[in-house]
């Protein structure tokens, strides 16, 4: 199965706070609320680090994240798993900083996510995988 993020899954990526898990290597989980997220690709999002400490420790240890998104009324849900790069330069990093959504934040990075999984969490299943 290809990787393709959905209209829907977009709209929603990019409406909703998502939840973006990581874990370090010693299998401590960490997850913080993510409020700004963009699909820039059928299987890449870019979120930005404002805030991030111990995030940012987690995915320069252990690339691999998940990130979760609901609807309001909880019809609709999905699990994206992946792997996160951390960019402090680059293209994705320049998009960040000029996002507006970042204007007064410290967007010290762009977080570029390639998504290998997408699970419904609606009707809990596997929905695409590369």
């Amino acid at each position: 199965m290809a990787i393709k993020i959905t209209i829907e899954q977009k709209r929603l990526v990019e409406k909703q706070t998502v939840a973006l898990a990581t874990s370090d290597l010693d299998k401590r989980p960490n997850v913080i609320a993510v409020a700004f997220c963009k699909v820039v690709a059928p299987d890449k999002i870019l979120i930005t680090d404002n805030f991030m400490n111990k995030t940012r420790r987690s995915l320069l240890a252990n690339d691999r994240v998940a990130l979760a998104v609901w609807s309001n009324d909880w019809d609709e849900g999905y699990q994206f798993k992946g792997v996160g790069r951390y960019l402090t330069s680059g293209k994705w990093k320049k998009v960040v900083d000029v996002e507006p959504n970042n204007k007064d934040l410290a967007h010290k990075a762009a977080v570029l996510i390639t998504v290998d999984e997408i699970w419904d969490l609606a009707k809990p299943r596997l929905i695409a995988q590369r």
